[in-house]
């Protein structure tokens, strides 16, 4: 997933695991695959990182249906399917990574709309903006459901916080 925030659900413990792609950046590029030239959009690019892009290219970005493998030094660590329009992921899609997978609306190659993110112990479904839960939501763990308004990846319940795809020292 190319949101490349830290995922997990607090309730005084962080649980699940951060995606493979790191969270280090906060503004986007192009990334050009080496064999055709095609560009795809990278929300969050780290140092190392290639793309292998199937699709059609226009212009010199990725348009249409398509297929994007992302790499870091060599490493293939995501699978991003869907489509794209001027290089970018948005409408339907789907972002697979070692520690979970996002199914949903996507817009600028993250999470924006309705959708579903899975990780290896939570998973949450509702409205994210930014790549990060926003709006109507419920989280679930081992530990129970977690419903309501969500705002910038944070749930707060009375003295209770819950957090999904943040940093909890974002949530204030």
């Amino acid at each position: 997933m190319r949101s490349k925030c830290t995922m997990g659900l607090l309730l005084g413990l962080l649980l699940g695991s951060p995606p493979a792609h790191g969270q280090t950046s906060s503004r986007g590029d192009f990334v050009a695959e080496s064999r055709s030239g095609c560009k795809v959009w990278d929300p969050h690019p780290l140092a190392g990182e290639t793309v292998n892009w199937s699709g059609d290219c226009a212009d010199g970005l990725a348009q249409g249906d398509g297929t994007v493998i992302w790499s870091r030094y060599g490493n293939p660590f995501e699978k991003d399917e869907g489509h794209w329009d001027q290089g970018r992921q948005s409408g339907r899609g789907t972002q697979d990574w070692g520690s979970g997978r996002y199914e949903g609306e996507l817009s600028e190659g993250e999470p924006s709309g309705h959708g579903v993110m899975m990780l290896k112990t939570s998973r949450y479904e509702g409205e994210f903006r930014n790549g990060k839960p926003n709006g109507e939501g419920s989280a679930t763990n081992i530990q129970g459901v977690y419903k309501g308004t969500w705002k910038d990846g944070c749930l707060s319940r009375g003295k209770q916080t819950i957090v999904f795809a943040v940093s909890p020292v974002s949530c204030h």
